[in-house]
């Protein structure tokens, strides 16, 4: 028990170094960061879901998706034109054309999940271009990075406050997928995201109104258990336990990720929509 902890400790503390430094270093790291978990974690959906499946596709699909936070992160650090999101329509037509090699009706039966990482995976982790500069093209990562320290804060009071109150008599959030979560560990990682977002807001990291980072830290939390739960059911669908085993002691990036993948779409659409 003390060993998995320490190891599932150490290999978070990387994770977080990682991702911490490529938010307040150069938007070059931030980029490069972000495109190689985009790719990870579309490699182990495919493991997920297709397997050796489609080969030559699935490599396409991860260039789109490349291409697709790449094209963001030309949209707001350099400003080009949105024209040059066309430039999508070409990988994804070659996705099409390699499918009508397909002889098998089993195979091509799996074909859509060619097309899911770049609504998925790409798309959540391309709008972090939106927060990650500023309207005049300057790159500032803490307003993104508050995003993660508020969900990992999130995770934590979940994972502490589950396992103190909610294995043995607690009650059960949604055994039918996830049998270890409980509601008191809902509540705990609630909790812990609302002071994380009290105390971001109270360092400025956040620019916003209190208001407004307590509905972010709410958004961030009920949305981060959406995605959590929507990748554990995508794993007992498949019968696979973890995504990867790029993180000891938390599986793969997919399972790290899970909650992000959701929340940001919605904290970003809501900072935006608002105006903040």
């Amino acid at each position: 028990m003390c060993k998995n902890l320490f190891i599932r400790s150490v290999s978070g503390l990387v994770f977080s170094a990682v991702i911490v430094g490529s938010l307040l270093l150069y938007p070059w790291l931030y980029s490069f960061v972000m495109m190689l978990i985009i790719g990870i974690m579309t490699l182990e959906y495919f493991r997920i879901t297709l397997g050796n499946s489609h080969i030559w596709s699935q490599y396409i699909t991860i260039v789109c998706g490349w291409l697709l936070f790449f094209l963001f992160y030309l949209l707001m650090y350099h400003h080009i034109q949105g024209i040059w999101f066309l430039l999508l329509v070409f990988p994804i037509s070659m996705i099409w054309i390699l499918l009508l090699f397909q002889k098998s009706d089993i195979e091509y039966a799996k074909a859509p999940h060619l097309f899911v990482p770049i609504i998925y995976i790409a798309l959540p982790f391309s709008l972090t271009n939106l927060l990650a500069f500023d309207a005049l093209g300057n790159f500032d990562g803490f307003r993104l990075l508050s995003l993660f320290i508020i969900l990992w804060c999130s995770d934590v009071g979940a994972y502490t406050i589950g396992m103190s109150f909610g294995q043995k008599n607690g009650h059960k959030l949604f055994p039918r997928i996830s049998p270890k979560k409980s509601w008191e560990g809902f509540v705990g990682g609630l909790l812990f995201a609302l002071l994380a977002g009290f105390l971001i807001h109270r360092i400025g990291w956040l620019p916003y109104p209190l208001i407004h980072c307590f509905a972010i830290s709410l958004l961030l939390h009920l949305f981060g258990v959406g995605g959590d739960l929507a990748e554990s059911q995508l794993k007992r669908h498949f019968e696979v336990k973890d995504s990867g085993k790029i993180m000891p002691g938390h599986g793969g990036l997919l399972d790290r990720f899970d909650s992000a993948i959701l929340a940001f779409p919605v904290v970003i659409a809501y900072i935006k929509l608002l105006s903040l």
